[in-house]
């Protein structure tokens, strides 16, 4: 192995690796060096990667990336709040396990990587950081045999249960209950000193959500520092008029029960960079809108009974051909070499040798998908954009349901890939009353838009419809962003990929776009899919219209 390498000297190469192996590209910085060397270990968090400015050579290196990038690609943060350190650590310890069996699956290279430097051999020590790296080594190697019950324990609960690898929460398992055996067993542990071994592995820093992260040291002239703005003034950034001005804090949600706000789903997201999913990566949380009273609009009856004669005509039905009719607008093959076959055979044939083609029924299911996320309370018209969407759904909603046609209404934003909040104001099969009206009226603005985990979420729910048409209806004012997506590209290629899924399975996606770059629409949707309303006041009028010529 090389010795004193600088990773000023490595850099380049070390970002052509990591690229390489899991296609990101994070920039990397030094740690500061004002403690033991030898103690060091890499951190890292959603912006940088921190390694030892000097470290003994380039394995250690790679190898140190290399399990960057599998929690990147594998892991996601868990609140610490009132967790013990012992339970962290714990967790952590399986939580790095599991990431690097999961990339040895995938790079099996990476085990020669490894390997080397899982050195530790059994002891009759208890003391806790040797119990630890003892169990690092018997969760990389199933071939190794420690003889200490503790180590043995975890060892055999790991690997009896593959098959729950890929579940970021058999780490959490785990962890408690050989966190809960460790603390029976009075073995005591240096939270603050502790030192992750072996030493290519981080700090688990990473891995942890505190009320107040810790940041590690940055350097005096970090570039980044110099581009990252404050969440407040990037908020105001946003804003699409008025001069610039500290915001309020955020209202509570609007939900009708705590207990509503339930994760409901968890859903990939494609990375294309590597050109793969990332599983289970983005969380689902189900959030009904407290009941508000509905502010109606100034009655128009000539635009309600027009919406509702729309819809009423919007033939959408399964057909079914007639055979052997006495008139259609084809012939039918088989009744007429039936009537072939009598003529020849002396018999009187019979002439219903023609077929046609009746609907039955209104066949089709629908989901109204709205965006709910802070720039829908910029103003329009008389109110805001988010007023203006829910005037244009009650109007829609209310001519389906004096139709029969089945269809569900929701609302959707995002704050981070852990909290992508589904809005529900009318289920599949449900009645759209006055319940129903009250919650479109809840829907409130706020946070951000990550278009495709809400785009998979629907269709999902579209899936289980028995029906001909399945038809997902997305209007928004603006592009897919997220807090935790400083790549602005990624969210954009990872709604294209959720709209393609979708088509795979016969569901049909149409973007209603009220603002934002009609490139990317066209590029996420489809040139024919999106349906650009030059004035955002116009869309109580156009939207069913819209609908109608969608499935008429």
């Amino acid at each position: 192995m090389e010795s004193g390498v600088a990773l000023a000297d490595a850099e380049r190469r070390l970002k052509a690796y990591v690229a390489a192996l899991w296609g990101i590209d994070p920039p990397l910085r030094p740690l500061p060096q004002d403690g033991d060397p030898a103690a060091m270990r890499p951190r890292f968090d959603d912006a940088l990667v921190r390694l030892p400015a000097v470290w003994p050579g380039m394995d250690l290196y790679r190898a140190a990336l290399a399990h960057v990038g599998a929690h990147r690609m594998f892991s996601r943060p868990w609140p610490a709040r009132g967790l013990k350190p012992l339970l962290i650590l714990v967790v952590s310890l399986f939580e790095d396990a599991r990431v690097e069996h999961l990339a040895m699956r995938r790079l099996p290279g990476l085990r020669r990587l490894w390997a080397p430097f899982h050195r530790t051999e059994p002891s009759a020590s208890l003391m806790a950081a040797d119990l630890m790296e003892r169990m690092a080594r018997a969760l990389f190697d199933p071939a190794y045999r420690d003889g200490n019950a503790w180590v043995d324990k975890g060892q055999r609960l790991f690997f009896e249960r593959p098959d729950r690898w890929d579940d970021p929460d058999f780490s959490l398992m785990l962890g408690g209950t050989l966190a809960g055996d460790l603390g029976k067993m009075r073995v005591q542990i240096n939270a603050r000193g502790h030192r992750v071994e072996p030493p290519y592995r981080d700090d688990n820093g990473g891995l942890w959500l505190h009320d107040t992260p810790p940041e590690p040291p940055r350097d005096v002239d970090d570039p980044l520092d110099a581009v990252r703005p404050d969440r407040i003034e990037a908020e105001q950034s946003d804003r699409r008029d008025g001069p610039p001005r500290s915001l309020p804090r955020p209202a509570p949600f609007a939900v009708a029960d705590a207990a509503a706000m339930q994760p409901v789903a968890r859903h990939p997201e494609w990375d294309h960079r590597i050109g793969l999913h990332r599983p289970d990566f983005v969380r689902v949380v189900e959030c009904v809108p407290e009941r508000r009273p509905m502010s109606d609009a100034p009655d128009d009856r000539r635009l309600t009974s027009r919406v509702h004669a729309l819809i009423r005509h919007a033939v959408v039905a399964r057909p079914e051909r007639l055979r052997r009719q006495r008139e259609g607008d084809r012939l039918d093959l088989d009744a007429c070499i039936a009537a072939a076959v009598a003529r020849c055979q002396g018999h009187a044939p019979d002439m219903q040798v023609y077929q046609r083609v009746r609907r039955r029924g209104r066949d089709l299911s629908a989901l109204l998908l709205l965006d709910a996320s802070q720039s829908t309370n910029d103003p329009a018209g008389d109110g805001t954009v988010l007023d203006l969407e829910r005037r244009s759904a009650d109007l829609l909603a209310g001519a389906l349901d004096a139709a029969g046609d089945r269809f569900a209404l929701a609302g959707f934003r995002s704050d981070g890939r852990e909290a992508v909040q589904w809005l529900p104001v009318k289920r599949f099969g449900d009645a759209y009353d006055e319940a129903a009206r009250g919650r479109l009226a809840g829907l409130d603005g706020r946070w951000s838009t990550r278009m495709g985990a809400a785009i998979r979420h629907a269709g999902s729910l579209l899936a289980g419809q028995p029906t001909l048409r399945r038809l997902l209806l997305l209007v928004t004012d603006g592009e897919p962003s997220d807090i935790d997506c400083p790549d602005p590209r990624h969210l954009v290629e990872d709604a294209r990929k959720a709209v393609q899924e979708l088509a795979g399975r016969g569901i049909d996606v149409v973007c209603v776009a009220l603002g934002g770059d009609p490139g990317t629409h066209h590029h996420i949707f489809g040139r024919r899919n999106v349906l650009a309303v030059d004035r955002v006041e116009r869309l109580p009028g156009l939207l069913p219209a819209i609908y109608a010529k969608l499935t008429g």
